[in-house]
């Protein structure tokens, strides 16, 4: 029991005390290099056009072996056409191989407004962009947000492999066990690595399929040059339908009002008459 509880205890700690990669700054030193250079003429602002960061395309590499990049974009276009505007996306979804994930349409007429999410690979992610900003229309607003997560994931996978060993050897352990006490012992550590190997590796499996997809939020609305003068068709009989509809709602309270008046009436009346009788009454007295 008290050789088991020796072997246990360093066991327990050395996953937690293990030093990160020594490779983590390179990766960090690396990653962000791109951010440095932000010259893209692609990128800079106009006007009547609005960009939170300017950045180089060609700089923010996410592919790279060991590198993990979340890259999230949004832009804002003002169209002539709103449905044309959306097959013209629907047409770059198909070439670069974009998703649609969601779709809010509302507001009618010169109100109405379209926002899409994309859900694009992130190797694409830069020509995607480039492509959505070039559809027929004027940009109002453009952003990319980029977050770099290598040293987190690295610091995880490190953490997962030194808890992986120390499963193989809890589980030798286990194996050698001869008393209930120390299998139990063994059987609870051997559980507590367990839980923590499962919430890293989907810790891992999360970084990875959003450092594998980028979304793009994409919102159109209508140009001054689509605004049309009618706005909306005249539909006579529907505003003779919204009259009528009226003209019986004042009805109703109207009676509405007759019900109540006459239901409580008695409360009104009754003091009302027996007063006149008094009053009368000590008229004629005095008379």
């Amino acid at each position: 029991g008290v050789i088991l509880t020796i072997i246990i205890i360093p066991m327990t700690f050395s996953f937690v005390l293990s030093p990160k990669s020594s490779s983590i700054d390179n990766y960090r030193d690396e990653s962000y290099s791109y951010i440095e250079d932000s010259t893209s003429p692609s990128l800079l602002m106009g006007e009547g056009y609005s960009e939170l960061k300017t950045l180089a395309p060609e700089k923010i590499e996410s592919n790279r072996e060991g590198l993990k990049v979340q890259k999230n974009g949004s832009i804002t276009l003002l169209v002539e056409d709103l449905d044309s505007a959306v097959t013209s996306l629907k047409v770059v979804n198909n070439k670069y191989q974009g998703q649609i994930t969601n779709i809010l349409d509302h507001g009618r007429g010169n109100d109405r407004v379209v926002q899409i999410t994309i859900k694009i690979p992130v190797n694409r992610f830069e020509e995607y962009y480039e492509t959505v900003r070039e559809i027929d229309g004027e940009v109002t607003y453009a952003n990319i947000s980029i977050l770099d997560v290598t040293e987190e994931y690295i610091d995880i996978a490190s953490r997962l492999t030194n808890l992986k060993n120390t499963e193989v050897q809890f589980t030798k352990i286990l194996e050698k066990a001869e008393t209930i006490t120390d299998i139990l012992a063994v059987q609870r550590e051997l559980n507590t690595v367990r839980g923590e190997i499962e919430s890293y590796e989907q810790r891992m499996r999360y970084f990875d399929n959003q450092t594998e997809y980028s979304h793009i939020n994409i919102t159109f609305s209508v140009d001054k040059t689509g605004i049309s003068v009618s706005d909306e068709k005249w539909r006579p009989w529907g505003e003779v339908k919204v009259a009528v509809k009226a003209l019986l709602t004042v009805l109703k309270s109207l009676v509405d009002a007759i019900i109540w008046l006459v239901v409580f009436s008695p409360l009104v009346l009754i003091p009302y008459l027996l007063i006149r009788y008094l009053i009368r009454r000590r008229k004629a007295k005095k008379a």
